[in-house]
């Protein structure tokens, strides 16, 4: 008797009513509390001395078993419906291994299903039918939600146990589908529905409780349960966003293996290109850098290169041509800034032949050797033109100043360069151009990071502006943000050279969402996760 007081004594008290009101309403029903107010005991004694306040250990006990109802209400309907699912597989003949987890599936769909359609058939004809999930949650014992905290500890453990029903049930109807024989003939798309409900598994199962936890609470606090569901959602959606991923591009040791392999090939078949056609290129080259300021004593590495590219004796097969690259590469790690510059466009010009030489070229080599040829002028040339890209990177990381600047500096320079654009496919082309200009969100985030307190002008700002701080702040968080677009960009313009084409989105950042956003939807539809309506 003394245990069943102190309970109703504790549930008024989670209901939020008062040690008076609760002492009111006692005074009429137990003698022993209306004696204790003639002697002058105050409200507060008297509950406190019929009722103590539960322990640490009583209030731990209470919420672990209202999580532990919570997560029994959900999974109640997912065990009733596997176990429906096996009677029927019995009955048609379908294999248990896709009956029971096909199921489940619907089981744990069945009750919130049921009560939005109970919900809304009380809501059109002004009735007051009890929803399914009250049925279900009167079968089940143990300590009912009271209050708010209760209540979101209730429907964040029905969300995991739900979701980890769920999950379990995809799985075993994928692995089903792939193994039971005849699955494939009877429902052709069993397999993609158990690998939809069964996707980014850890990931579910730590969203579900957060974003129901999230929509229940913003609903306690607003008592306004479209909130609630808002606040679920959009925080479900957020945990189920993810990085775009995109189609792998070979990787530039990879290419260079490939070329390598090719040019074994070459080497093996006796291929050489014609040494008059070459040392005319050549010639022509020397005479463009002529125009652009060369000279043998002001650039002696380039001279180097020039000379041993110029010996006419020196047979040009594929030995020589990699050891004649070697030394204009050299040229381009001169200390001299305009010797780079002329090594680098010396090094795009021997390029640019070797790459697009002419059948009409080459000396001797059969088939399988001019077939090799192209194929490693082609793995060469999209190694050669997703070095560019990551040469930005490495070169704006040693540059002083802004690393965002540099590297657009440097892809606007390649931009308008018109011979260095010929080295790249129309298709390419544009995505250089389009990286170029960055786009909205780049020109914004490089205006919000001039207020970094780097500069005179964003630094006397800080000091004297009241919100100079969070200027500051915020110039510093866009200009980190910018640095890793544009790197993002250049990284992605080199995945394309080295593919050859634009990488296909493979999943995008969305895809997850659907799946995050189940569980809260799930649990907006049984109305008494919302309010605590079961008896």
């Amino acid at each position: 008797m003394a245990d069943n007081l102190r309970n109703q004594i504790n549930a008024a008290r989670r209901g939020g009513y008062s040690d008076a009101e609760i002492v009111d309403y006692l005074k009429g029903s137990d003698a022993r509390v209306a004696e204790a107010l003639t002697q002058g005991y105050t409200p507060e004694q008297i509950t406190a001395y019929l009722s103590p306040p539960p322990t640490l250990g009583e209030q731990a006990l209470r919420k672990t078993g209202v999580t532990v109802r919570g997560a029994t209400e959900a999974l109640a309907p997912v065990t009733t419906g596997a176990l429906a699912g096996a009677g029927l597989g019995l009955l048609t003949g379908v294999a248990a291994p896709v009956a029971v987890p096909a199921g489940a599936l619907a089981g744990g769909l069945a009750v919130p299903l049921a009560d939005a359609s109970v919900a809304l058939y009380n809501r059109l004809l002004d009735k007051n039918v009890p929803m399914p999930s009250q049925a279900v949650s009167a079968l089940i014992p143990g300590p009912r939600a009271e209050t708010p905290e209760e209540r979101v500890l209730q429907t964040a453990g029905g969300a995991f146990a739900g979701t980890g029903g769920q999950i379990a049930a995809g799985r075993v109807l994928t692995q089903a589908a792939q193994t039971a024989p005849g699955v494939q003939a009877i429902a052709p798309g069993i397999e993609a529905v158990g690998k939809e409900v069964s996707r980014r598994p850890i990931g579910q199962l730590i969203a579900a409780p957060v974003s129901t936890a999230a929509g229940q609470t913003a609903t306690e606090l607003t008592d306004n349960p479209f909130i609630g569901l808002g606040v679920g959602l959009a925080t479900g959606a957020t945990m189920g966003l993810r990085g775009t991923k995109r189609e792998a591009a070979p990787s530039s040791e990879k290419l260079l293996e490939n070329a390598r392999r090719n040019y074994n090939v070459l080497d093996a078949s006796g291929f050489e290109l014609k040494r008059q056609d070459f040392h005319n290129q050549i010639g022509r080259v020397y005479a463009d850098l002529r125009k652009e300021g060369f000279d043998t004593q002001l650039h002696p590495k380039v001279a180097a290169a020039l000379n041993r590219l110029g010996d006419i004796n020196e047979p040009k097969n594929v030995t020589n041509l990699q050891t004649l690259r070697k030394i204009i590469k050299s040229s381009t790690e001169s200390s001299s800034p305009s010797e780079i510059r002329l090594g680098n466009m010396l090094l795009d010009e021997f390029d640019d032949f070797v790459m697009k030489a002419p059948n009409s070229a080459v000396i001797s080599g059969d088939k399988q050797a001019i077939d090799a040829w192209r194929s490693a002028n082609e793995n060469y040339s999209r190694f050669k033109k997703g070095e560019i890209f990551t040469d930005m990177i490495e070169k704006a990381q040693l540059s002083q100043g802004s690393t965002e600047a540099a590297m657009a500096r440097q892809l606007s320079a390649l931009a308008k360069n018109d011979k260095k654009m010929r080295f790249f496919t129309p298709d390419e082309q544009t995505a250089i151009k389009e990286a170029a200009k960055g786009g909205t969100v780049q020109q914004l985030l490089r205006t919000v990071a001039k207020f970094t307190p780097m500069t005179p002008a964003a630094a006397i700002f800080t000091a004297v502006s009241p919100y100079g701080a969070w200027t500051a702040g915020a110039g510093m968080t866009a200009g980190a943000a910018s640095e890793a677009r544009r790197i993002q960009m250049l990284n992605r313009l080199g995945a394309q050279m080295r593919l050859g084409r634009q990488p296909q989105i493979t999943e995008s950042a969305f895809a997850n969402i659907p799946m995050f956003l189940t569980p809260e939807l799930r649990n907006a539809m049984s109305q008494p996760s919302q309010n605590n309506l079961a008896p």
